[in-house]
């Protein structure tokens, strides 16, 4: 797949997550790279963060959402969770006694667990 080069200015259709629907914006940021850091949605003006690729669903299975994140608590694999940032997300991996790779609607984040 080809990486697409941008200039400031230039216009880009994407999810808008203030008007909940597909919006054109405009690049407000770009790296010396080409890539587009920030766009601002030309029907609300909200200015957000660019990342091209799909977000995913969690599938949580009968529960709805998961309990609210705690570095505190000790999760395993398969357990849902609430994180007060980065929203739903699933827990992927133990990776040792105190960090857990959880999976969220946007990425994979590695966080802590188990401390006391």
């Amino acid at each position: 797949m080809k990486d697409i080069k941008f200039e400031l200015g230039q216009k880009v259709e994407m999810p808008c997550s203030v008007c909940d629907a597909e919006q054109n914006h405009t690049a407000q940021s770009v790296t010396k790279l080409g890539k587009m850091t920030k766009a601002v949605c030309d029907a609300c003006g909200t200015v957000s963060a660019f990342r091209r690729g799909k977000k995913v669903s969690i599938d949580t299975g009968k529960t709805k959402s998961g309990m609210p994140y705690s570095q505190s608590q000790k999760y395993k694999k398969g357990q849902a969770m609430m994180h007060s940032t980065f929203g739903q997300g699933e827990v992927t991996a133990v990776v040792d006694a105190q960090k857990i790779d959880v999976l969220f609607g946007d990425q994979m984040r590695r966080l802590v667990h188990a401390r006391e």
